[in-house]
């Protein structure tokens, strides 16, 4: 009697690592491959011995792996006070946010996935708990590619990481998106914000609302207010050099009514630039910045003089931007992002979904958004399993779908979730 579970490993790095040291005690699963290739992703099974009789706390196991370099590190199961746990030992390899001799705990999902993301090469090495400066510390390799050539972190609605309640159906298990602020979110490396800016009692908020039909009215709740946000933002920036890619969309007016919600008017839309406006570091782009097509500016010319860069994208079509686009923000066409999500709660639909359209979008030339996000149906409004709950399902896949479907030619530009962690920057760097 046992259990199992899968970890996927991602190589993404220029090198095969080896296996030179394998040890197991009382894991009734513990076979790792002899190699794991470059640029690949491995899901090794797992399983823990549970039986009747025995001290489970005594379960473990050692996997090391060694690069060509002479550098290694070592993977570990350990379950202290019966406790599943597995985790990486650095203890021959240093990572951007990790000293050698750390530890990095993956954690354990019962007939799930954890996930394990090396990349880079040379003595500079990207992994989990990526420094909050990830984009700064990379400019070196990554600063003369324009956004269209680079893979970047994004967060679906991403002002939803508290919930206040707006409707009278609107629950935290239907509405909450996020379980780190915006300020928590930038830490962890998200650079792309789906902000979805809402007026409620007055005030600037993020929102996440919809209409259903079945009710004749409009459902949701309210996340972060937008004075917060830009506040968060802006103590990132003062000391963290990066690129800010805010993307607002879905506006309404709540005080409406919530059978009559409407667009933002005009005057709305500029007393929001307004406060916008507060934003530290927004980027102007030089020449005419009505024209540029932001997606083709390299890196460096966004980050590499030593600033921050903050850009604000606009997506309703018929807001006038007015003189608020000569001070950093943007239309939708400037900042044109494929972005079709699957609209289903089935992760096998979604991936093969998401997947195809990167396949056939990429080698266009279209700038991508992998839309890795579960949509509830009717039954889980109601009752759940929550967006979270989701979210933490799907994300589970990410590692092992991406790396498999991914090649130089054929990858997102944005990673685009539920639920962010700093795991979907680990592999973001592995994509770069």
């Amino acid at each position: 009697m046992g259990e199992g579970g899968f970890l996927t490993v991602v190589n993404g790095g220029p090198v095969d690592w080896t296996l030179s040291y394998t040890h197991s005690y009382q894991m009734l699963a513990w076979s790792w491959p002899a190699t794991i290739p470059a640029d690949t992703s491995v899901p090794i099974y797992l399983e823990w011995d549970t039986k009747i009789g025995h001290d489970i706390s005594d379960d473990g196991g050692e996997a090391t792996y060694i690069l060509p370099t002479g550098e290694w590190f070592q993977i570990q199961a350990r379950a202290p006070g019966r406790n599943f746990n597995l985790q990486v030992l650095l203890d021959g390899i240093a990572t951007q946010g990790n000293a050698k001799g750390s530890t990095i705990s993956l954690g354990w999902v019962h007939d799930g996935y954890v996930n394990w993301v090396l990349s880079g090469g040379n003595g500079w090495y990207s992994s989990s708990n990526p420094p909050p400066d990830w984009m700064t510390q990379n400019l070196a390799k990554l600063g003369s590619k324009t956004l269209k050539q680079i893979t970047i972190p994004g967060s679906h609605d991403a002002g939803m990481s508290t919930f206040h309640k707006g409707t009278a159906f609107s629950t935290a298990e239907n509405t909450q998106t996020q379980r780190l602020t915006v300020g928590n979110q930038l830490r962890a490396g998200s650079r792309y914000f789906d902000l979805r800016p809402v007026i409620s009692g007055g005030i600037y908020k993020a929102g996440h609302y919809s209409y259903i039909e079945a009710l004749n009215s409009w459902q949701g709740g309210n996340g972060q207010t937008i004075a917060e946000i830009i506040q968060q933002i802006n103590t990132f920036t003062a000391s963290n050099k990066e690129l800010v890619v805010l993307n607002l969309s879905h506006d309404y007016n709540t005080d409406a009514g919530n059978d009559s919600y409407r667009s933002f008017t005009q005057v709305e839309w500029d007393s929001l630039f307004a406060q916008l406006a507060g934003l530290a570091n927004l980027w102007v782009a030089p020449g005419d910045p009505t024209t540029v097509d932001l997606t083709t500016i390299r890196l460096n010319d966004f980050i590499g003089g030593g600033q921050a860069a903050v850009v604000v994208i606009v997506e309703p079509s018929g807001v006038d931007l007015g003189n608020w686009a000569m001070r950093g923000f943007y239309k939708y066409s400037q900042f044109k992002v494929y972005n079709d999500y699957s609209d289903t709660n089935n992760a096998e639909t979604m991936s093969q979904d998401q997947l195809q359209k990167m396949a056939r979008q990429t080698p266009q030339g279209t700038y991508f958004l992998l839309s890795w996000t579960l949509t509830q149906d009717t039954g889980q409004v109601l009752v759940g399993p929550s967006i979270l709950s989701l979210a933490d399902q799907v994300n589970q896949l990410l590692c092992l779908r991406l790396m498999q479907a991914s090649t130089a030619e054929v990858f997102p530009n944005i990673l685009y979730v539920d639920a962010f962690t700093s795991q979907v920057t680990a592999l973001a760097m592995a994509l770069n």
